[in-house]
């Protein structure tokens, strides 16, 4: 009864925070997966807003219509933004799978990614996973709460702007996707190359080989000894490229 209460006395609050919980929970990872039931997600979004509510100032109801659309299309926008910054490195991360599989011939191979709803290759799906695994090792998750709880000190609601510093820094981020692809695609990638000169070199001085039927063999056993090889380093430049997301998350919302 006391929440209730207390929700009803400050509702303009609480529909702002609402508004701006929603957002990221719908569009972060793990969160907003598309295989997590709808209403886990509108409980964990209003179970969060009701804990966020008492921590944040009190705030007017906008004086008309116009002014509030205004306002709760600015919580929108800052919980995609923060949401989507999070989700392109963990998109990267997958994308580099799929560059692997592409020049290991196996790109034919999909399977289903019920998080994104879509079809991916077998070696991002694979690296989707991991990514997400080490996400939640590292405790992400509440990483993502965090940044939501900052983003009310920073940005009170009514004080999201545009500018050009968050501009910046949102295509920064998502220029990040095809930037960490081709980082943890680079040894496979790398190998296959020279496998593929090698067998150009092959085929001009021995002929009577077959290289297409070898090499369709040796590409694709050769790319997975490489990412076999590479696991090792594949955790620990994860959650490198994930403490430093977090700082660049951090220096968006300083810019809303």
């Amino acid at each position: 009864m006391e929440v209730i209460n207390f929700v009803l006395a400050n509702t303009s609050t609480f529909l702002f925070v609402l508004i701006r919980t929603g957002a990221i929970l719908f569009v972060a990872p793990i969160f907003g997966a598309v295989n997590v039931p709808m209403q886990v997600k509108l409980g964990l979004t209003l179970l969060i807003a009701l804990i966020i509510t008492p921590l944040t100032p009190f705030v007017p109801m906008p004086e008309n219509i116009l002014s509030m659309a205004v306002s709760l299309l600015g919580e929108v926008l800052i919980g995609v933004l923060i949401g989507l910054a999070i989700k392109f490195v963990i998109a990267g991360i997958e994308f580099a799978g799929q560059i692997a599989s592409f020049q290991m011939g196996i790109g034919m191979a999909t399977a289903y990614d019920p998080i994104n709803s879509a079809q991916v290759t077998v070696l991002g799906r694979m690296m989707s996973i991991l990514s997400l695994l080490i996400f939640l090792s590292i405790n992400g998750h509440l990483m993502v709460l965090m940044a939501l709880q900052k983003s009310f000190e920073v940005i009170p609601p009514y004080g999201f702007h545009l500018s050009a510093g968050l501009m910046d820094g949102f295509v920064n981020f998502s220029k990040e996707i095809f930037i960490l692809a081709v980082k943890f695609s680079a040894p496979v990638v790398a190998i296959l190359v020279f496998i593929n000169v090698a067998f150009g070199i092959m085929a001009r001085t021995v002929p009577q080989i077959n290289m297409f039927v070898i090499g369709y063999a040796v590409t694709i056993l050769v790319g997975f000894v490489m990412i076999l090889i590479s696991m090792p380093v594949f955790e620990t430049s994860v959650i490198t490229v994930f403490e430093d997301m977090w700082q660049g998350v951090f220096n968006l919302i300083k810019v809303m």
